[in-house]
């Protein structure tokens, strides 16, 4: 609806402006405050137009009381004339003049306030007054020389004919006064209609012009935020060829600007992770195939290797063992070197066998009931002369009440000999501890020794296959990397987990934690 009415059309006139948003609020500030400062004013300016016609019906009642008041004065004027004709008296003239000074003093009040339109009326009215003094005058004349009866007849005629005259033009007078406040009132009254209507049409076109502005301005900021809203949806689900359009010349437009940017920026960018991925999937096919044919060729090679080593061995330790005759003594030693790094050779073998059976997914646990202390005794009694002729303590702790496990008894064998081989090994001084326990539904292994420890950045990589703490560690201790790798392998196949803890100088301890039952559902 908006964008087919003309309020659209104001709105996108508005959202164009290239100005600030801050300009744009203070203008339409501005704009409310004008209209409520014109409004005072035309409020102001009615409460003193009021003031003034106030002031004005306050004048023409005033001018009506005189006027009231010169009638008044006239009625007893004449009220005092006939009393001063009917009982010769001196006293009657003497209120007859007290009227009239009254009379003339309100008709001056009434003709300085007065209209010009008015002025003549009351010269008639004065002019008549005076003739009626003329009259008063004559008959006090009359009256003091005692001869009023001669003349009063004529006297009372003109007497009568003034007071006429002067009653009629003191009504018109009258008349015209009440009429001025007449006209005055019902001007007063319609004038505070118009103002009444005025206010209310100026009001109400204030309150509109205010409410469009309100309108257009909010208008202007809350479509470029939907729209901004709109797009940020679709680009939050992945569609990233949107655009937005806000014609906004203010921090709206610049920041559609810059969404647009954005949205380019990360198309470019999607399309070089899907490139990534893409080239990343046909690598991990290639390495899959490179690692399958590794772990074939590896347990192939280890099955042909085992064969002549196992032969060469059997033939050595019969030839040792005088099967083939006594041997001489310059013999028996090199032949029983033979025999050590031919057995040592097999280990690599088995471990490399291991490896490629693990890793092309041959490798089989034989599960079965066993018991975690036996394991124990049986690394210690495999390992004892080492650490005897390594002069260091190998010490287990066994609790007596360990449940029967189940699990591959002769894999966490090998695990638990890998760790203590390697503790013995890169141990000189002190000692290796073995130790097992149960805490819920899982047996805790632990090997401990006092030997070299490993730096903390290199914790992360002693699982790694083929792989040591330096080249240092390697020349001067041995071995191919593989055993722990090996061992963890092992562990997580039961369902485990295997971590260290070490510092550098002070020795290192491994765990490793197997369910109690493998393959048995746990409540």
């Amino acid at each position: 609806m908006l964008a087919r009415s003309p309020l659209g059309a104001l709105v996108r006139w508005v959202a164009g402006i290239r100005v600030s948003l801050h300009t744009k609020l203070m203008s339409a500030f501005l704009i409310v405050t004008l209209l409520f400062i014109a409004m005072a004013f035309v409020n102001v300016r009615t409460a003193l137009g009021t003031a003034t016609q106030s002031r004005q019906l306050d004048e023409a009642h005033q001018r009506v009381a005189w006027s009231q008041q010169i009638e008044q004065a006239l009625a007893r004027q004449m009220h005092f004339s006939v009393l001063a004709l009917l009982s010769q008296d001196e006293a009657a003239i003497g209120k007859i003049l007290r009227e009239n000074n009254r009379f003339n003093e309100t008709l001056a009040k009434l003709d300085a306030a007065g209209l010009r339109e008015q002025h003549g009326l009351v010269e008639q009215v004065r002019a008549s007054q005076d003739e009626a003094m003329s009259v008063v005058a004559d008959m006090a004349n009359a009256i003091r020389d005692r001869n009023l009866g001669n003349v009063t007849r004529d006297l009372l005629d003109q007497q009568e004919r003034l007071d006429g005259e002067i009653t009629t033009r003191v009504a018109q007078l009258v008349d015209t006064e009440q009429k001025r406040m007449a006209s005055l009132r019902d001007s007063i009254a319609s004038a505070n209609r118009e103002s009444l209507v005025t206010t209310a049409a100026f009001s109400a076109a204030a309150v509109a012009l205010a409410w469009l502005c309100g309108f257009v301005i909010s208008w202007s900021f809350i479509v470029p935020v939907r729209e901004a809203q709109e797009f940020l949806t679709k680009i939050a689900a992945g569609n990233l060829s949107q655009r937005i359009e806000v014609r906004n010349g203010d921090e709206f437009g610049a920041l559609a600007q810059s969404m647009n940017h954005m949205s380019a920026e990360l198309a470019r960018l999607d399309q070089i992770k899907r490139d990534a991925a893409n080239e990343l999937s046909r690598l991990n096919t290639r390495l899959e195939q490179a690692s399958r044919a590794k772990s074939e060729f590896l347990a192939n090679m280890s099955h042909e290797l085992r064969t002549p080593l196992n032969a060469i061995l059997g033939f050595t330790e019969m030839m040792v063992d005088g099967l083939y005759g006594e041997l001489p003594d310059e013999l028996k030693e090199p032949l029983t070197d033979v025999q050590i790094n031919g057995k040592h050779l097999l280990r690599l073998i088995n471990e490399v066998l291991d490896l490629a059976k693990i890793e092309a997914g041959r490798m089989e646990l034989a599960l079965r009931e066993y018991s975690a202390a036996e394991i124990v005794a049986s690394v210690r009694a495999s390992l004892r002369s080492l650490a005897a002729d390594k002069d260091l303590a190998f010490e287990t702790e066994v609790p007596d009440d360990l449940p029967p496990a189940r699990g591959d008894g002769g894999r966490l064998t090998q695990c638990l000999m890998n760790l203590a081989g390697n503790a013995l090994k890169f141990t000189r001084s002190g000692g290796v501890r073995i130790g097992v326990k149960c805490h819920a539904d899982e047996l805790i292994y632990r090997v401990s020794d006092t030997g070299i420890g490993i730096p903390p950045e290199e914790l992360q990589n002693v699982f790694a296959e083929f792989r040591q703490v330096d080249a240092t560690v390697t020349r001067q201790f041995g071995g191919t990397g593989l055993g722990l790798s090996i061992s963890k392998k092992f562990i997580e196949m039961h369902g485990g987990r295997i971590w260290v803890e070490s510092k550098v100088g002070e020795g290192s301890t491994f765990y490793f934690s197997v369910p109690l039952r493998v393959g048995e559902a746990t409540a």
